[in-house]
């Protein structure tokens, strides 16, 4: 089959765009402009324009210091999809219902899509309270336990893509400036796991889990949420621990199925 030139081109760069995307492995995961260039045979204004291209759609990111370019959010939705439907979510509803049992609160497990956290299951205990929650449901990454479970271990320049986004305030306890958000984050990374009072809807709080996979890369979280009443202070301790014992649990599931 004969194609127009301009279909030529097309084809050509689709074809460039993916080798690009595949240069990227877990023992090279960072590539300069020069080096893309170099591997894809092009020239550097092609490879500069495949990776503005790519950086515009959110398949690939570039590190403000070191100027190279690694894997971008998208590639990642992509590959916690193929998780989704497959190993996490068989994996997680046992787990989720024993954690709800355990706590009485409703578990979630929720993954990063964009800049949204996505609930992919929700299990509810015998004392299910309203929550505006559901399995699909979408919420901010910023002001939700599962989100900030997440982000915190995700690269900085994609954290600050997220503040840039703008931080928007749901009630009077969500965080809105950056230097604080920030120190959030940094907070979560030492603590291992994430409380939200009352930042998403009044009344309602949750605390949020890491779930690793095998190459100890933070893919989702396991939470707990319900009112502020149950969740809080006095019940933190206690709840933390059977919450974090069942990331563990979802984690360890996840690296014995790839053995």
């Amino acid at each position: 089959m004969r194609y127009p030139s301009r279909n030529k081109e097309s084809i050509s760069s689709m074809r460039n765009a993916l080798r690009l995307l595949n240069l990227f492995t877990m023992d090279e995961p960072e590539y300069s402009l020069s080096e893309i260039a170099e591997k894809l045979q092009v020239g550097i204004s092609t490879a500069h324009r495949l990776t503005n291209t790519l950086m515009v759609e959110g398949f690939l990111t570039k590190d403000s210091l070191t100027k190279k370019f690694r894997l971008g959010a998208s590639i990642l939705g992509m590959g916690n999809t193929i998780i989704t439907q497959n190993q996490l979510c068989r994996i997680s509803i046992p787990v989720l219902e024993s954690l709800a049992v355990n706590t009485g609160e409703t578990a979630h497990i929720a993954i990063l899509k964009e800049y949204q956290a996505i609930y992919l299951i929700r299990m509810d205990s015998k004392h299910t309270v309203h929550l505006l929650s559901h399995a699909g449901k979408q919420n901010p990454i910023h002001c939700t336990s599962s989100g900030q479970a997440i982000l915190a271990f995700q690269d900085e320049p994609f954290v600050d893509q997220v503040i840039a986004r703008g931080l928007q305030r749901h009630t009077e306890n969500t965080i809105t400036t950056p230097v604080k958000f920030k120190q959030l984050l940094n907070s979560i990374r030492r603590k291992g796991y994430s409380i939200s009072e009352e930042e998403l809807h009044q009344g309602v709080s949750s605390i949020a889990v890491p779930v690793k996979n095998i190459n100890g890369q933070v893919i989702a979280s396991i939470s707990i949420a319900g009112p502020t009443s149950r969740i809080n202070q006095d019940t933190l301790s206690n709840l933390v621990k059977v919450v974090k014992q069942a990331a563990d649990q979802v984690s360890e599931g996840i690296i014995f199925t790839k053995r």
